[in-house]
């Protein structure tokens, strides 16, 4: 093996190991101490990744199957992050419903399994050198995930999980499409079928890709890939995955698996901005980010359950994300790749928060969970902070990622400034004008957005707690990812450590034009 490829190995082999072992026992305690050993182990490697590229720079292992560079590591570390956060959480949250008998011995194992395999299809999209096997991985999220968002076998589950695989199967089919066209342009130029979709060789080739069909190609994978992200208006499966899957199992899927989606995109973009014309990926970028945010905003206004509300707001926050990285330049591509960090954690706190509430209120509706303060000290404070980082308030990270995007969008500067209504009539209009239009749109309802979500939480937080409900909140282990997300969320607001802002910054440099 090559010189890095001990974590790749690591990275690629404990998920698949710990899936394997999690059918050979039923006992809840193996299974979490599995999940937390593994876990632990991604977590080491991803650290030897991540040094390595900050030392040496991007490398390929396993004969070239896998390529990582500071994008990659970048994805990866959210991917261990937020999963390690949500096998903590998953301790207290699963053993509680095996204490009730409404989850069984055999189906916690099954529950284990897929989320090993979910794991491991979301690193090898990040880590693959191949465009199709990315697609591949990504398609098989979509086959785990099914079940996990089914998990509890209701009749709303059930229908969640199937608009979920219906959904996402019609939009991965169009990605495909989209990598089909790519490799037809690629094929061309390398003439080598096995590396037409080869991540390394494409980027060199990529100015003499055919701009025609490359233009199509990205269209169809911003569509395709654009539905596991959940932008608008391919964003319909969202709020019922997001509010009858566990809360774990939620977490994931907003703050990673979404992550890995935009991932897949950037992934494309990088290469194609080398041969199409100026502005073309990011004007699309934009128009789908900004769409996003603003319809997302809208529903946010008349939410009545607060785990669909949450759902609204990883629609936002990917819009917030999409625009940074179609505005693009350093401070555009940086503010993206930095708010995919914080809403990852921001929306993991939310839905951990989520979960706490739902297991002792038992309903899911604004109006019947009162007085949190009370029942659920943490969880109210939890809940709290995830409501106000996830409105943009300082001192929490998501307020400097936000602020980067907006002042990128301030700032840019669009490839043409003439826009055509109808035939005869043709328009000029001065990039600041756009510029003042476009970042006045997003300040009006980031202020909606402000007011509606928070007035919202704080009534959930505060008031006397309905009759019958237990007060008090006891230490488990499930407290533990709530407290270390706050301190995170409050000192990336504060402060980036400087091997974080190195790896963006390298991260950035990947995605630009060079």
């Amino acid at each position: 093996m090559g010189t890095g490829a001990a974590p790749v190995v690591v990275l690629l082999g404990a998920p698949l190991l710990a899936a394997g072992l999690s059918l050979l026992t039923r006992r809840a305690q193996v299974l979490h101490g599995l999940n937390l050993a593994t876990m632990s182990a991604l977590g080491i490697a991803e650290t030897a990744v991540v040094q390595h590229i900050v030392v040496r720079g991007p490398f390929t292992a396993l004969q070239g199957l896998v390529s990582l560079d500071a994008l990659s590591a970048f994805i990866l570390l959210i991917i261990v992050g937020i999963g390690l956060t949500c096998s903590l959480y998953t301790w207290s949250y699963l053993d509680e419903y095996v204490a009730q008998g409404a989850v069984s011995p055999r189906r916690l194992s099954r529950f284990f399994f897929l989320f090993h395999l979910f794991l491991f299809a979301m690193i090898v999209a990040t880590a693959a050198n191949n465009l199709g096997v990315l697609w591949v991985a990504v398609e098989g999220t979509t086959l785990a995930t099914t079940f996990l968002i089914a998990f509890f076998r209701t009749r709303e589950s059930l229908e969640a999980g199937w608009k979920y695989l219906i959904l996402c199967s019609v939009g991965i089919a169009l990605a495909l499409f989209g990598t089909v066209l790519t490799y037809y342009s690629s094929v061309r130029v390398l003439g080598d079928v096995s590396a037409a979709l080869n991540v390394t060789m494409l980027q060199e080739v990529a100015d003499q890709l055919d701009p025609h069909v490359l233009k199509l190609a990205f269209i169809f994978i911003l569509v395709g890939y654009g539905t596991k992200i959940g932008l608008v208006p391919m964003h319909t499966w969202v709020p019922e995955a997001y509010s009858e899957a566990p809360a774990p199992v939620t977490a994931m899927l907003a703050g990673v698996l979404e992550t890995v989606a935009v991932y897949a995109v950037l992934r494309s973009k990088a290469v194609m901005d080398h041969a199409l014309p100026a502005g073309f990926t990011g004007n699309l970028l934009m128009v789908f980010g900004l769409l996003s945010f603003v319809v997302a905003a809208l529903f946010m206004l008349v939410q009545r359950d607060y785990k669909r509300l949450f759902a609204y707001s990883s629609v936002e926050h990917m819009g917030v994300a999409m625009a940074g990285f179609g505005v693009g330049g350093p401070a555009g591509t940086f503010g993206g790749l930095f708010h995919l960090l914080n809403h990852a954690l921001a929306k993991s706190l939310a839905f951990f928060s989520a979960g706490n509430v739902h297991r002792r209120y038992a309903a899911r509706e604004i109006d019947q969970v009162r007085g949190l303060a009370t029942v659920q000290p943490l969880t109210a404070a939890a809940m709290l902070v995830a409501g106000l980082a996830l409105v943009g308030m300082p001192p929490f990270s998501m307020f400097i990622s936000e602020i980067m995007v907006v002042s990128a969008l301030a700032n840019q500067r669009f490839a043409s400034d003439t826009l055509h209504l109808g035939r005869f009539l043709t328009v000029t209009i001065a990039d600041d004008v756009r510029s003042l239009v476009i970042v006045t749109l997003f300040l009006v309802f980031a202020v909606a957005l402000f007011a509606g979500f928070m007035s919202r939480v704080v009534v959930m937080v505060w008031g006397t707690p309905p009759d019958g409900v237990r007060r008090g909140e006891g230490w488990e282990i499930g407290h533990v990812p709530l407290i270390v997300t706050i301190a995170a969320l409050v000192g990336l607001g504060m402060t980036m450590p400087d091997p974080i802002k190195g790896l963006v910054d390298r991260a950035v440099s990947v995605l630009l034009k060079e």
